[in-house]
């Protein structure tokens, strides 16, 4: 993974500390521009060191190279001389690309394949001269913003670069790159990609690596890209906060690279779960036998299993006949999390009661994926979908109906507190019996009196949950 932190600090980001500080440093490589949280030795090491930490939780462990290290280490001179020594093919290679793209200017016939930041000021404001571009190249440079002029031989490295359009070719060439995708406004007739083929070609005498196209990422809810420069960025620790590993790379498997990518956090979160979900069940399904119908069917299962495999943090295959491990819907495991309030550990401990939890990976599945509902719930969820129990009783002014079914309901509770959500159904069905009520009209009382809710997760699950003490315990004030 190339880390392009020798780019050049063009904009303050709106979410960033410290703007005015920040703001002192526009015009200067990202490298030089200092931490505004002073953790790290610059803006970029900050932001390097938190992207490459929340990699390892998605098992990817790639090969970092930072830009700004091998450019002053003078391991691209030999790139930038060969663009010197051709510059005229450089040339009209770009401008070829800008008369077919209908743009209106041309690179001059003096243009250079330069850029770069002064020694003294560090801005990026240099007019250059070419010196020698022979094996011991030699570039000039005066800088316009504080007057400082330099000799620079390219050998011995330093603040000498290549422009992006020629950059990107050389690197191709330099690090033998065979597969490289690029956003779509790289990708269009007459962008960087188009133009980088005929570079590294012609005067690298490498090739284009195969290339992917991909669309935007969006966040969901958002106008707009999302965007390094102005701040509007989703990190991938974010991400890891709401969606667990395997389906945060299901997403990315998913979605075709040429369709735009949207990362949600509202309620579409509990849909995408649910895919997964419905993905992953597929994927441990048995084979299926017998026809074209069957035929189909198996292609599906099989392309689901390789959509896990992809999903998975250790490219684990699923086996047939392997049993799938336990992990709870999204929906259902928030409602157990919020009757616990929050308390990962007491929801671990519901679904062992159900036998759903049978061994140590549910159970480091299930406290996975609870952190993350979790998470949503405090900082994502709308209002209408969270609760929390009741921490005092209130009573409320009853109807005579209203009482004898609240009566009903306390009665059975009183006689089986520790009653079971399979035992409490039926009595849930027969509460208003002989009375002008319905369930759909005393349910918004029993969710008032016990989460301060109009209506809420499933009552017999709600009860059985929070306990038939602490559920009497809210239930009983109102009937005096």
């Amino acid at each position: 993974y190339s880390w392009d932190d020798f780019d050049v600090f063009r904009k303050v980001p709106k979410n960033m500390p410290k703007q005015a500080l920040l703001a002192e440093h526009l015009g200067r490589s990202i490298v030089d521009v200092p931490d505004p949280y002073g953790e790290h030795d610059s803006y970029a090491s900050h932001h390097i060191a938190a992207f490459e930490g929340s990699l390892a939780p998605l098992g990817i462990h790639p090969e970092f190279i930072r830009q700004s290290r091998r450019y002053r280490a003078g391991e691209y001179a030999d790139g930038i001389r060969r663009a010197l020594a051709q510059r005229d093919t450089i040339r009209d290679i770009l401008n070829d690309a800008r008369e077919r793209t209908g743009a209106r200017s041309r690179l001059p016939d003096d243009w250079l394949p330069l850029y770069g930041f002064c020694d003294a000021c560090k801005r990026d404001t240099l007019e250059f001269t070419v010196l020698d571009d022979g094996d011991d190249a030699r570039v000039g440079y005066k800088c316009t913003s504080c007057g400082h002029a330099a000799e620079v031989e390219l050998a011995r490295g330093g603040n000498i670069k290549l422009p992006w359009r020629v950059d990107w070719p050389m690197r191709w060439a330099a690090e033998q790159v065979a597969f490289e995708p690029g956003g779509k406004d790289h990708s269009s007739a007459g962008g960087s990609y188009d133009t980088a083929q005929h570079i590294v070609r012609d005067v690298y005498g490498g090739w284009a690596p195969e290339y992917v196209g991909y669309d935007f990422v969006r966040v969901k809810g958002r106008g707009g890209k999302i965007s390094s420069s102005s701040g509007d960025v989703v990190t991938v620790a974010d991400c890891l906060q709401i969606y667990e590993p395997e389906v945060l790379r299901w997403i990315f498997v998913g979605t075709r690279p040429n369709r735009e990518l949207q990362i949600s956090f509202d309620l579409d979160v509990i849909k995408l779960y649910e895919d997964y979900d419905r993905t992953r069940r597929l994927a441990y399904s048995a084979p299926a036998e017998g026809g074209k119908k069957a035929e189909r069917a198996e292609k599906k299962r099989l392309a689901a299993q390789r959509t896990m495999q992809l999903s998975s943090v250790d490219h684990r295959r699923v086996e047939d006949g392997a049993r799938m491990p336990f992990q709870p819907q999204f929906r259902h495991l928030s409602m157990i999390l919020q009757i616990h309030d929050g308390d990962i550990d007491g929801a671990l401990h519901y679904y062992e009661q159900t036998g759903e939890i049978t061994d140590d990976e549910d159970r480091r599945l299930c406290r996975q994926r609870a952190r993350c509902v979790w998470n949503w719930i405090e900082r994502y969820a709308p209002p209408d979908f969270r609760y929390r129990i009741r921490e005092a009783p209130i009573t409320r002014a009853l109807t005579p109906d209203q009482a004898t079914v609240l009566g009903r309901l306390v009665a059975v509770l009183r006689a089986r507190p520790d009653i079971d959500e399979p035992s409490l159904i039926p009595h849930m069905k027969t509460l208003c019996d002989d009375t002008e009520l319905s369930n759909k009209d005393f349910f918004p009382l029993a969710y008032d009196l016990l989460i301060d809710r109009p209506k809420g997760p499933k009552l017999t699950t709600l009860v059985t949950t929070m306990g038939g003490a602490r559920a009497l315990a809210l239930l009983s004030p109102s009937l005096g």
